[in-house]
């Protein structure tokens, strides 16, 4: 389950990069296979988040407010790129926080997402 989580974690993550560095199309489409992502991660983070509360809950407590904040954070940039309100910060705050979202899960894991 930690593989699935891992790989469509870096799934979304291309997908918020071409889509807010694309072009309007690619937007489309990214924003779909994000959701498409979100749904995954949720489902198998819920399974995860039981093995990683028992090791670290202050970590996993701050994992999970961090990715909820990741999901709202994303839809606002996709909606800023789709009216062309999309600023540069905007943009490195919602790759980054998708990045550091992803970190703390490694962290999480020991560095390595199935033990």
């Amino acid at each position: 389950m930690a593989w699935v989580h891992l790989v469509f974690g870096i799934v979304l993550l291309l997908a918020v990069v071409i889509g807010l560095f694309g072009a309007p199309g690619t937007a489309k489409v990214s924003v779909m296979v994000a959701r498409f992502c979100y749904l995954f991660l949720i489902v198998s983070g819920g399974f995860i988040a039981k093995y990683a509360w028992s090791e670290n809950p202050w970590l996993t407590a701050i994992k999970i407010f961090l990715a909820l904040m990741a999901i709202g954070w994303i839809e606002i940039a996709f909606s800023k790129k789709k009216r062309n309100e999309l600023t540069a910060g905007f943009l490195w705050v919602t790759i980054g926080l998708v990045v550091v979202v992803g970190v703390i899960g490694l962290w999480l894991s020991g560095g390595y997402p199935v033990r």
